[in-house]
């Protein structure tokens, strides 16, 4: 019986339908692929996590990458904020790296969107152009160097907030008062130089389903140099303020006999007329420790986010660090310059003893202190 030759080669067809489907590189030992990776840089390594799961496993872990986060500090050191800081970093390169047909990049959240958040005329514009139907006061608020608020992450926190109060309210009808209502939503410590600041984010909606953010800061710097150029740090009092000259500017209500309940120029330093953000500090005076020779400042800031409509309002606009407002420059810089110190108006009369020495320096504040305080007049 004659016996068919088996063919030493496939035939083309059939072999074409298996390769379709077969990546050659995933069948590098895991060697070689991490040697591969060492040769990349920070977007094309990032890029080939997301190929597949392998990969991911892999080197996933450059996803986490501080480059690919927000900036820490959007408001660059003595420099006015512009929306093209953003547009140039890691981050942006990366996120228009990924736009394909059913996600795209939007301008104002500097986020990745699906199609359907876009209008067909937003879709045909350049990412840095793009603006997602959120409208113009789409954006970003900066709350702390690891915290930023687009407004659909301000959403999340309203419904995260709402299911806090339901649940509270269950806890308190069965532990009474017990049960309280302080809640620490985010600490933080970032360091700028010699100056350590500690942050402390308190969120929860007022009677008017307002989201309210209370931040308490912690600030310690050396004695006497709070404000100053080398011990600057970026603005965290607002989208406005630095929060270094904003609590300079503040203790120098110290010495106004009326102080901030009744002087209008108190009032007008401690409140940002561009946003209403409040700056408040109880206590005049600081924790000062003089074997170290630093000084500690607690205070606190209240800002207003806005109401919790699908669409960002005015209140919202005006909180929002990102996109700079296209009138605000060098020029007409006023009240929106981070870095003017905000001088309250001199004394035409003397300070009393009592009410502008003692009392702010018995409040807390160490005997050698007060003594420092008396030696002033």
């Amino acid at each position: 019986m004659r016996m068919k030759s088996w063919p030493i080669t496939r035939p083309r067809k059939q072999q074409k339908e298996e390769d379709s489907g077969r990546c050659r590189l995933m069948e590098l030992p895991t060697e070689l692929l991490l040697e591969i990776n060492s040769h990349l840089t920070l977007i094309p390594e990032a890029a080939f996590a997301l190929t597949c799961k392998r990969m991911f496993a892999i080197s996933g872990e450059i996803l986490a990458s501080k480059s690919l986060r927000f900036t820490r500090d959007f408001a660059p050191l003595f420099h006015h904020y512009r929306n093209g800081h953003n547009f140039v970093t890691p981050r942006w390169q990366f996120i228009n790296l990924l736009e394909n047909t059913r996600w795209r990049a939007c301008s104002k959240c500097l986020k990745l969107h699906p199609q359907t958040a876009f209008s067909p005329r937003d879709l045909k514009r350049k990412s840095e152009q793009r603006t997602c139907k959120l409208g113009e006061l789409a954006g970003i608020v900066d709350l702390c160097p690891c915290k930023k608020l687009t407004y659909r992450d301000k959403m999340d926190l309203v419904d995260h907030l709402r299911v806090r109060k339901i649940t509270l309210n269950a806890l308190k009808s069965q532990f009474g008062d017990r049960v309280g209502d302080r809640y620490c939503w985010h600490s933080c410590v970032e360091k700028y130089g010699s100056t350590d600041l500690k942050i402390s984010l308190l969120p929860e909606l007022d009677d008017d389903d307002q989201l309210v953010i209370r931040t308490e800061y912690q600030l310690t710097t050396e004695s006497g140099q709070v404000g100053k150029e080398e011990y600057m740090t970026p603005r965290f009092g607002c989208a406005h303020r630095s929060i270094d000259l904003w609590l300079s500017s503040v203790y120098q209500t110290t010495i106004c006999r009326l102080f901030d309940s009744f002087c209008s120029s108190c009032k007008r330093i401690s409140v940002c007329s561009a946003c209403n953000t409040t700056l408040k500090c109880p206590r005049k005076q600081p924790f000062s420790s003089e074997e170290s020779g630093r000084a500690t400042y607690h205070f606190w800031t209240q800002r207003s986010l806005g109401g919790s409509d699908p669409v960002p309002d005015a209140t919202w606009g005006n909180q929002r660090i990102h996109p700079a407002e296209p009138s605000v420059g060098v020029e007409n810089c006023n009240e929106l310059c981070p870095w003017t110190v905000r001088e309250h108006p001199p004394l035409t009369f003397a300070p009393s003893l009592d009410e502008e020495i003692i009392r702010p320096a018995m409040n807390e504040q160490p005997i050698n202190s007060l003594y420092s305080s008396i030696r002033m007049m």
